[in-house]
């Protein structure tokens, strides 16, 4: 597919090599750091047949590349080099250039077992590596979602045959120890898609659609319904919120579906969510814009000093991260939150590039608004305003021709 900012066009593509992947569904499908290879591994042939291969999609030249020597495993086989059981509806994601897989659902022969296993794939040996544990391993389970910052592998949502899940585990690969930060995220979700997306100052975990059910501890596993929300996860704060869910104000959301994709278009700030299954599968396309939540590529974070007076042209010392040379803006809006765009109560002066952390400005004359507490943010190069703020006071100065002075002066 090639996707401009107003439009998108699909292409069938033929595929070459002398071995091609068996159909499948409920896989892993991974871009490689390089963005040169498309990592493929394991998902259902059939509702019988679960596959632990692994293949490399060059992208170049669309030819296929069998990992490893297994034969062909229609029989739900263990691996010879070390790949993990056969399996389909696991999660993965990619950190520090190998492939992070928990969990999923299959097993040997006629297992049904669902997994509660971590497995690494290194892009530069070509080699599987099972994690081992230092403590207790969670509860195994598939329809999850992972993603992996700062030298530690989340896993959030997910089912097994016993129950559902609405919590954060956290697995640090340091210590090789998983624990549970206490977050949870209203009902239980599975099925979902999710990305996670860098931003400034903290990145973010997008989530979308999947099925949902409340559950009781101490009851059977409930049937979920199809549903089309969104959240996302504060990575910096470890909160979730939700956001695009209401169709009242979003009315081409996408109808409620499960095993969706979902990409993020760094271009444009789109998160990109592709297909998925509600009693048929979908081959639509939906595109959602979230530079309000993600932000720009840089942020403020303080002034000093962080009051003046009310005429102005205080210099001001700015920090924060991602700052670029050309066309900065610093804006002051009356009031106590932040804004999307420039406003009648904003006001802008010229910033100065000094580093990727500094700025410096002069404050502007905020006689029109009075001695009143203000919202700094930034513009650079036309892009977004930054999603982060922070205040500045300014304060009446004196004024010598409203000053009476009367007998002997004193020193």
């Amino acid at each position: 597919m090639k996707m401009s900012s107003s439009d998108c066009k699909w292409f069938k593509e033929n595929t070459v090599g002398e071995h091609k992947p068996l159909a499948r569904t409920q896989h892993i499908a991974l871009a490689t750091p390089k963005n040169d290879r498309v990592f493929v591994f394991g998902g259902h042939h059939s509702p019988q047949v679960r596959l632990n291969d692994a293949w490399f999609l060059k992208v170049k030249d669309l030819e296929w590349q069998k990992i490893g020597s297994d034969p062909e495993n229609t029989t739900n086989q263990d691996s010879t080099c070390g790949a993990p059981a056969p399996r389909a509806n696991a999660a993965a994601c990619i950190y520090n250039g190998k492939v992070m897989l928990f969990g999923g659902h299959g097993g040997l022969n006629y297992q049904r077992i669902a997994f509660n296993d971590l497995y690494t794939f290194d892009f530069e040996t070509c080699e599987w590596e099972k994690i081992a544990y230092s403590n207790s391993a969670p509860d195994g389970r598939g329809g999850h979602s992972v993603f992996a910052f700062d030298e530690k592998v989340y896993i959030y949502g997910g089912w097994n045959s016993e129950q559902q899940y609405n919590n954060i585990l956290m697995f640090d690969l340091e210590k090789k120890e998983w624990s549970d930060p206490d977050i949870y995220n209203g009902i239980h979700r599975w099925n979902h898609c999710s990305v996670l997306v860098e931003a400034i100052p903290t990145w973010k975990v997008f989530i979308f659609g999947g099925e949902c059910a409340e559950y009781n501890e101490g009851n059977p596993r409930a049937f979920g319904e199809y549903v089309n929300s969104s959240c996302y996860l504060d990575m910096g704060m470890l909160k979730w919120a939700d956001f695009a869910s209401d169709p009242e104000v979003f009315p081409d959301i996408p109808c409620p579906r499960e095993y969706a994709a979902m990409a993020y278009d760094p271009r444009d700030s789109r998160l990109i969510v592709y297909g998925g299954w509600n009693n048929g599968w979908y081959s639509d396309l939906y595109a959602l814009n979230v530079s309000k939540i993600v932000g720009p590529s840089y942020a403020i974070t303080a002034s000093d000093p962080c009051l003046g007076q009310l005429s102005g042209n205080v210099p001001l010392r700015i920090t924060g991260q991602g700052f670029k040379d050309g066309n900065i803006k610093v804006l002051f809006t009356y009031g106590n939150k932040p804004v999307d765009s420039i406003t009648k109560n904003t006001l802008e002066v010229v910033g100065t590039y000094v580093s990727d952390n500094e700025l410096t400005c002069t404050t502007p004359n905020f006689e029109a608004f009075g001695p009143k507490e203000c919202v700094m943010q930034l513009q650079i190069a036309g892009s977004d305003l930054t999603t982060t703020w922070i205040t500045f006071n300014y304060f009446l100065n004196t004024r010598a021709n409203k000053s009476l002075a009367y007998g002997p002066g004193l020193l």
